[in-house]
């Protein structure tokens, strides 16, 4: 019996073609997030400017746009491999399969960071979707691969 890559449920997300869907959808929105409205000044605007993207805030949102490309780059590639349009070798695809995580997971935590601690001064900021959407997209991934450690 041939390696089928969209049938293959072991590895760290199970099967690759649900990796490759979960992860384009999560790159994207990271991708996305980086670029939405992460902080609002709650004083008025001759003192505070409005909201300011994550890639206006703050560094951290530019390392998440890197972890989001890479996310986004490993979920296209499984993706290829699925279709068979850029067949790669298991090992590869499950090594892609750990960079999509990773760079998720990690990608998810420092927009978590972001929310808990926002750059000075806080007391007069808001926290805005742009943060709220990073989280769930870093967070997708990472539900997904606790639910094919369990299955």
């Amino acid at each position: 019996m041939d390696y089928d890559p969209a049938m293959a449920t072991s590895g760290i997300v199970g099967s690759p073609a649900r990796a490759s869907a979960v992860g384009i959808a999560s790159g994207a929105a990271l991708v996305a997030a980086v670029f939405l409205p992460w902080y609002e000044g709650n004083l008025g605007s001759p003192t505070v400017p409005g909201a300011r993207s994550g890639w206006e805030s703050t560094t951290v949102a530019k390392g998440v746009f890197v972890l989001a490309v890479v996310a986004l780059i490993a979920a296209l590639l499984i993706a290829a491999d699925v279709a068979d349009v850029l067949p790669l070798e298991r090992r590869t695809a499950e090594s892609l399969a750990w960079l999509l995580v990773a760079s998720s997971i990690v990608a998810g935590v420092l927009v978590g960071y972001r929310l808990a601690r926002p750059p000075g001064p806080a007391e007069f900021l808001s926290r805005d979707i742009g943060l709220f959407q990073g989280v769930a997209a870093g967070g997708a991934v990472a539900g997904l691969a606790q639910l094919a450690r369990r299955g």
